[in-house]
């Protein structure tokens, strides 16, 4: 995606909102408990953000290479590491689809709720390049939206309409608005979230083996897998 200033710095402010939300932190704690980091990991966190993953996992490894497509966001990042005097995060403003990092140079990849932002074409990019640069054996431990837009099972058309009745408890005036939003996730949309189904085939396909993905009560899911050692 490509930035102005402006909506860098709004999407900045946004995602740390997003980060410091208890939903969030829940989300966190339970993807940090999965991926069960050790002191020698040198681990990726796709899709940083301000940090809600990177901060957390730091101090427990060796190294957290934390990588995000936003300027403003990785200025955050390294201003709150800075803050709390971590020393072992390197941000890198980059492409989930082409990451600048050497083959099997990661123990751990982690990533919280970023790949819903591109196509399941790019998704597919982006699962190769996390199985390039994880060493055999390496983990990869995702959280992400994972329900399918089409209404197709009993929980997508929960999950739509609980995300409707959410936007309209914040704008009770608000019918336009779901309207569009929902006009837009048909026609136009700006989220790509896939269902269960599509990551177990996508990680299979993508090299992945011990492939483990679960729906969560919300819209969310978890998806844990290790490249073939």
């Amino acid at each position: 995606m490509r930035w102005t200033a402006r909506s860098d710095q709004r999407h900045a402010a946004h995602i740390d909102q997003l980060a410091d939300s208890a939903g969030f932190g829940r989300l966190r704690d339970e993807l940090l408990s999965r991926a069960q980091p050790t002191a020698e990991d040198r681990v990726l966190d796709l899709g940083a953000g301000t940090g809600l993953l990177a901060l957390a996992v730091a101090p427990m490894v060796a190294h957290v290479t934390a990588i995000d497509n936003s300027p403003a966001v990785s200025r955050l990042l390294e201003a709150k590491a800075r803050q709390l005097a971590i020393t072992n995060v390197t941000m890198i403003v980059a492409d989930a689809r082409n990451l600048p990092l050497e083959s099997s140079s990661i123990d751990l990849a982690v990533s919280n709720y970023c790949l819903h932002h591109v196509t399941d074409e790019d998704k597919l990019v982006a699962l190769r390049e996390l199985a390039r640069v994880l060493r055999p054996g390496g983990r990869l431990v995702l959280g992400d939206m994972m329900f399918n837009i089409g209404f197709r099972t009993a929980r997508d058309r929960r999950v739509v309409a609980h995300l409707a009745i959410s936007m309209l408890r914040r704008h009770p005036a608000g019918v336009l608005r779901v309207l569009i939003n929902v006009a837009k996730t048909l026609f136009a949309p700006s989220e790509h979230p896939a269902s269960v189904e599509w990551w177990e085939r996508a990680l299979n396909e993508s090299g992945f083996s011990s492939v483990r993905v679960e729906a969560l009560e919300h819209e969310g899911g978890i998806a844990c897998a290790r490249r073939p050692g």
